[in-house]
């Protein structure tokens, strides 16, 4: 830790951060930003974690104009992946894959990543840990939940909350070193606040039910009900509910509501296309899901349903995004989502 502001001028923290003996000598007598010419960012993560990792590629490039970028993803969580934001994307191989590999397979499947002058994990998996301890690099930068990597894995580190949104954590370690990022935050996405036509005499609300883990979407009558109920309340918009690739994201359960005028469904659709859909739409309606995280990157406003995973890591401090949940952790009703609806409109 710090022990007093005359050092700011090398780390920018007092508290909340980690940085080794080596680390700080390394940037007291060595960092400069422009200087950098390589870094590497793990992310191992599916969609939704994907989409909130291109703030932290996009102000890591303004810190570092000299720096190569490698992004370094996993077999298993392509779709997504922010390769356009990188000059060179690496992929490790997955559970499945790790396998059938022999135990020198997989070391090389380790050490693919060339010599670095900074690492930043921000996946926190076994695999991105591993690749963390054989690459070389000046720094190793992580935000761990447990203690005993500071000082043994990463050599600096913020700490992480379930109460800061993660995207704010990743953050976090260009502000250490420095780097003031700007707002709102930039995911090189089409926006909202430029694309969303509000004279439109029917704006659209979206609205999914999908998610890798099935403990985070509500029961099908459930969502029924809360497209049915908000349908009926604000007659003036399109309610559009939106397919998945699984089977149990399909709208099929909504066939009976699709007769009427404002509501409808939308098969799946390529990640571009349903990136320019969800930037032009009034609000997107969504529990913890990639879905939801396209919302905030294209900067629409959501209300998000929470109930099985911590709400305030994936919301984001600035836009319009409103959580419903309770204290108790129950799923919440239907009048509270559709009442959190209006609240949003």
């Amino acid at each position: 830790m710090m022990s007093g502001n005359n050092d700011m001028k090398h780390l920018w923290f007092q508290r909340g951060g980690y940085a080794s003996k080596k680390a700080r000598r390394y940037i007291e007598q060595e960092f400069n930003p422009e200087t950098i010419k390589k870094i590497a960012v793990i992310r191992h993560a599916a969609l939704g974690d994907q989409v909130i990792v291109r703030p932290f590629l996009i102000e890591a490039r303004k810190f570092f104009p000299n720096a190569e970028i490698t992004l370094v993803g996993v077999a298993n969580y392509r779709y997504g992946i922010p390769s356009d934001l990188a000059d060179k994307t690496i992929i490790m191989a997955d559970r499945k894959q790790k396998k059938t590999m022999s135990l020198g397979e997989q070391l090389k499947d380790f050490r693919q990543l060339d010599p670095q002058d900074i690492i930043f994990d921000v996946a926190g998996s076994s695999r991105s840990r591993w690749m963390t301890f054989y690459g070389k690099a000046k720094l190793k930068f992580g935000f761990p939940y447990k203690s005993y990597f500071y000082g043994t894995l990463y050599n600096i580190a913020v700490f992480r909350s379930d109460f800061q949104p993660e995207l704010e954590c990743m953050l976090d370690m260009l502000k250490l070193l420095g780097h003031n990022p700007s707002r709102p935050l930039d995911f090189g996405y089409p926006s909202h606040l430029t694309l969303f036509d509000p004279s439109h005499p029917a704006p659209s609300i979206l609205y999914f039910n999908g998610a890798s883990m099935r403990s985070k979407i509500l029961p099908q009558q459930q969502m029924k009900e809360v497209l049915q109920t908000a349908s009926e309340r604000l007659p003036h918009y399109r309610h559009i509910y939106l397919e998945g690739q699984n089977d149990y994201e399909k709208g099929d359960f909504l066939d009976d509501l699709t007769g009427k005028g404002n509501v409808s469904v939308q098969p799946c659709l390529p990640l571009n296309d349903l990136i320019d859909l969800i930037a032009r739409a009034r609000l997107v309606v969504s529990p913890d899901t990639g879905v939801r995280n396209v919302a905030v990157s294209t900067h629409t406003p959501s209300v998000g349903i929470f109930y099985s995973t911590v709400p305030h890591r994936y919301t984001p401090l600035d836009g319009h995004h409103h959580i419903v949940m309770t204290a108790n952790g129950a799923i919440p009703s239907t009048d509270q989502i559709v009442g959190a609806i209006q609240t949003v409109l």
